[in-house]
């Protein structure tokens, strides 16, 4: 049975991401919801293969003929927590993270991000990973937001923004993002039913609530939910960055450039391919010292 995992993240619903334009990720999820391809596919099996063998992902700067090499790993756009054939899941980059950590030849990693963050439980691959982690990560971003700021956070021992013109770090926080089609229903003559078990009374509740009217305590179930997610986001936050500034907005869960998000302590620096590179290779020297 092929499952998309694109489609039930959508279902799950809970998201660690900054939603740019809701508008825009309303119509795609609902093309993959009704099963209609959007983009090209990918080749997760080529993707695995370039960490296989002693491969060490390419990227420019990675280096082939040194005795000891960079590994390289680039995430891109929105996170769900298995790969399909539209989008790389974290189980991929948790292969390919364990490959590089196992890989003698190499000394170092650059993970190079540009994400507006993605499914809530894709950050277990990477908390799984931070329990292994052997070899220093610099992450090189340029969008950094959400669950991509959090994995950055938990793995690198440098972050650094890939410039300061297009790179954005921050949305600290979990959201959960419904589309009300209630009078939509009634306008058709539709009304939903949930019937539980006997002993069940509880099952689904936020959904008896949602569709009973209550909109407070739908509101306040939901919100219960995401709490202790976006605590556990904040705490690595603060252990990565413990000089993180005060400012209100930032665990608020605001935006900000990557010249504010250096003068507030997210980051440890901008810079680009070369330096991130760079700085990999003497982390690697450093530890092997």
């Amino acid at each position: 049975m092929n499952t998309n995992s694109l489609v039930f993240e959508i279902m799950r619903g809970k998201w660690l991401m900054n939603f740019a334009n809701v508008a825009e990720y309303e119509k795609l999820a609902n093309k993959y919801i009704s099963g209609q391809f959007v983009g090209q596919p990918l080749d997760r099996v080529a993707f695995r293969a370039s960490y296989d063998n002693g491969n060490i992902g390419g990227g420019r700067m990675a280096g082939t003929t040194e005795e000891k090499v960079v590994g390289y790993l680039m995430m891109t756009g929105p996170m769900s927590t298995y790969g399909d054939m539209c989008t790389y899941g974290a189980d991929d980059y948790l292969y390919a993270l364990r490959k590089l950590n196992d890989n003698d030849k190499v000394s170092a990693i650059v993970v190079e991000m540009d994400g507006p963050g993605g499914a809530v439980a894709a950050i277990n691959a990477f908390i799984e990973f931070k329990s292994e982690k052997r070899k220093p990560i610099v992450v090189l971003a340029n969008d950094c937001y959400s669950l991509h700021y959090w994995i950055a956070c938990l793995l690198a021992d440098h972050v650094m923004a890939k410039g300061n013109i297009s790179a954005g770090f921050g949305s600290l926080g979990a959201t959960c993002i419904l589309l009300d089609a209630r009078e939509a229903m009634v306008k058709e003559g539709l009304k939903v039913m949930i019937i539980n078990a006997p002993g069940s009374e509880l099952k689904n509740q936020a959904m008896q609530d949602f569709y009973a009217g209550k909109d407070e305590e739908f509101k306040k179930r939901l919100q219960a939910e995401l709490k202790p997610i976006r605590d556990a986001f904040v705490a690595n936050v603060k252990t990565a960055f413990p000089e993180i500034a005060s400012d209100p907005r930032i665990f608020a869960a605001d935006n900000f450039t990557a010249d504010e998000a250096l003068k507030f302590k997210m980051i440890h620096s901008i810079g680009n391919e070369k330096k991130a590179f760079e700085l990999a290779r003497a982390l690697g020297e450093l530890q092997a010292a």
